[in-house]
């Protein structure tokens, strides 16, 4: 059976994928697929139906979407901190949207759920301001989530050190996801040059979400960056080219913030060996704190121990480095990916009957009853 859709939005669901001609013909129509059979899609707008549906699928499209009569005009539901060489970058790809509008519908999930069960707004969010200094709002964060150099120096490595802090985040009652893929989609890849987390300030059920893409240490600087958002009370998305921000105000205080979250200035002083080279003491103080070369070489140039020169010499050098990161274990990072306090959370529900299973491993983005299981056992919940 035959259809006929509006070609712009079939052209728009390929583009907005990052696909070409070719590779959506051979994902819809497999090795016999050719560029040519897309463009008659996009210049006809006829095609059999049950390509569609594959459409939708290898585009990450909603289904719906591809029957509009012109194509949406798709912006972010937060502000926009993005920046790129000083300038705002192009509309959010669909990765991009796919994680923010899953990760707002589990937080509203999670929101309702806490004002079901009688409790209060967190007093944190949107206790700071641009205004106060950035030493005092980092403490400030130290101290209430219980995170910085008195919880990473003591791990044996940044695997243990980001894990560390993130139960500690979850703990104080922020949400935390993380993923390197559009949810349900392993193949699409997030972009770390598009974005590098987002945050999502609420007085219930603040949210952060990390683009899993990035490198390893660089994480844990995005992290303390999106928390001073939540300090702040400002939802946005950011990409964190430099740790020294162009433009945005807002950007510029939240990583002056997250530096001083990760590694205190008077510590970094009291630290620095200024008789050994810059290069060995970097490294040292980054495996010693598990943060990345660039934020120990950042709070260096702070402290008046390297120049301008040399910081952006180490930047540029870092940054072009290649990006290396284990799979690591499957259900743990399921528990990153979905938030491991709201899991526990709507999976309590399910057991009480409130939310019916099928709904809670939609949420969830688990389709087969197997892995549910098996989630369940590594939060140690019993099966529902």
């Amino acid at each position: 059976m035959k259809i006929k859709l509006n070609p712009d939005v079939l052209r728009w669901a390929r583009e907005r994928s990052g696909l070409d001609e070719s590779s959506l013909a051979k994902k819809v129509l497999g090795a016999r697929g050719a560029a040519s059979d897309v463009r008659e899609w996009e210049t006809t707008g006829e095609l059999a139906l049950r390509w569609v549906e594959i459409i939708a699928e290898k585009t990450n499209t909603a289904f719906g979407y591809l029957f509009l009569p012109k194509r949406p005009d798709e912006t972010l539901p937060i502000s926009d901190f993005r920046t790129l060489r000083n300038a705002t970058l192009s509309k959010p790809s669909a990765g991009l949207l796919d994680v923010l509008h899953k990760a707002q519908i589990r937080q509203n999930w999670y929101r309702e759920y806490l004002i079901a069960n009688g409790e209060t707004p967190l007093p944190f969010v949107g206790d700071g301001s641009t205004k106060d200094p950035p030493d005092k709002t980092a403490d400030n964060i130290r101290r209430t989530l219980g995170i910085g150099p008195n919880l990473t120096a003591n791990a044996d490595k940044w695997e243990i050190a980001f894990k560390n802090t993130i139960e500690a985040v979850e703990s104080s009652g922020i949400l935390f996801m993380r993923s390197g893929h559009a949810f349900g989609y392993t193949g699409h890849k997030l972009s770390v040059d598009e974005f590098r987390g987002f945050a999502i300030a609420d007085d219930y059920a603040p949210l952060v979400f990390i683009n899993g893409a990035d490198a390893p240490n660089a994480q844990m600087f995005t992290l303390a960056h999106e928390i001073a958002h939540i300090w702040l009370g400002i939802s946005g998305v950011s990409n964190l080219s430099k740790t020294y921000a162009n433009g945005s105000n807002v950007e510029s205080y939240c990583n002056n913030v997250a530096a001083e979250v990760l590694l205190p200035l008077e510590e970094m002083k009291a630290s620095w060996q200024a008789h050994r080279d810059s290069d060995d003491e970097i490294y040292r103080l980054s495996k010693k704190y598990k943060i990345s070369n660039i934020v120990v070489a950042r709070r260096a140039h702070d402290a008046g121990f390297i120049g301008k020169e040399r910081y952006s010499s180490i930047f540029g050098r870092e940054i072009n480095r290649k990006k290396k990161s284990t799979g690591g274990d499957y259900y743990l990072n399921e528990q990153y990916q979905n938030s491991k306090r709201f899991s526990v959370a709507l999976l309590t529900d399910a057991k009480r009957g409130r939310t019916l299973l099928h709904d809670a491993m939609k949420l969830l983005g688990i389709r087969k009853q197997e892995t549910f299981a098996k989630y369940m056992q590594s939060l140690q919940m019993e099966a529902v």
